[in-house]
């Protein structure tokens, strides 16, 4: 590797992630490790795109909130934006809690969302549209990122499950990863449908009434669902699949 390119890359990479003072997920670790969907993943985050206008004229959701894993949300929607995709994070208004439960939000929360690299705080990401506002009619396909705070927060927001049931109802990808899933199981969008998570929450789509595999990405009519970051490109990939077949589809009819 040449050393303008090899700077490239180390500079791509900083804007992927920072150093760790606690335990978390490492870009770096994910991307260099020996294995095959390592691989996959640092082809997927750092190969440029060979048609810059794949995905033009599509719009795709991006519905998180505060915790959200960094390497899922940034990895997926430089992905997509490279390709000509418009892209929005979704999430909820934090609004008013009962001075009770002792919460605290900063006042950058009213419009981003803090993401995070397992226990570590990472970046913020500023927030384009509501769920309160957020319509299946506006866009094509919806993923779910993880981070085991998002998904456990975002179930909590009927806004957010409404827009996932009208996506999924609607016959859009709507794709999840890692603890997304959990998001669907409140959806109660995973009954008699086959899907995958990351390992420890396998059992709660089970007792959603999913037939869990153990695969890094699982496809089940336009319910998409991987289990880890390093299966992020087949998650993609798959909802892109979905997207451009159903663009074939409209300019046959």
């Amino acid at each position: 590797m040449s050393h303008p390119v090899q700077a490239a890359a180390v500079h791509r990479m900083q804007q992927l992630m920072s150093a760790s003072p606690v335990p978390s997920i490492s870009t770096e670790l994910l991307v260099t490790a020996d294995g095959d969907l390592n691989r996959e993943l640092k082809s997927f985050l750092f190969d440029p795109p060979s048609d810059p206008n794949l995905l033009t004229g599509k719009r795709i959701a991006i519905c998180c909130t505060n915790g959200v894993e960094e390497v899922e949300i940034l990895g997926a929607h430089r992905w997509l934006t490279e390709r000509g995709a418009k892209v929005h994070i979704v999430s909820p208004r934090i609004g008013e809690f009962d001075p009770t439960l002792g919460l605290r939000f900063p006042p950058q929360c009213a419009t981003h969302v803090l993401a995070i690299r397992l226990m570590e705080n990472a970046g913020w990401l500023k927030i384009d549209r509501y769920t309160d506002e957020a319509k299946a009619a506006d866009y094509d396909a919806v993923l779910l990122p993880g981070g085991c705070w998002n998904p456990d927060a975002l179930r909590m927001d009927k806004h957010a499950l409404a827009f996932v049931r009208a996506m999924y109802e609607s016959g859009k990808p709507t794709t999840a990863i890692c603890h997304g899933q959990w998001v669907m199981v409140s959806a109660r969008i995973l009954k008699g449908k086959r899907a995958t998570a990351v390992w420890n929450i396998q059992i709660d789509l089970e007792n959603a009434g999913a037939a869990v595999l153990d695969e890094p990405c699982v496809v089940d009519g336009n319910l998409i669902t991987a289990r880890f970051p390093y299966d992020l490109p087949r998650l993609v990939q798959a909802m892109v699949r979905q997207l451009l077949a159903k663009t074939e589809q409209a300019a046959a009819e």
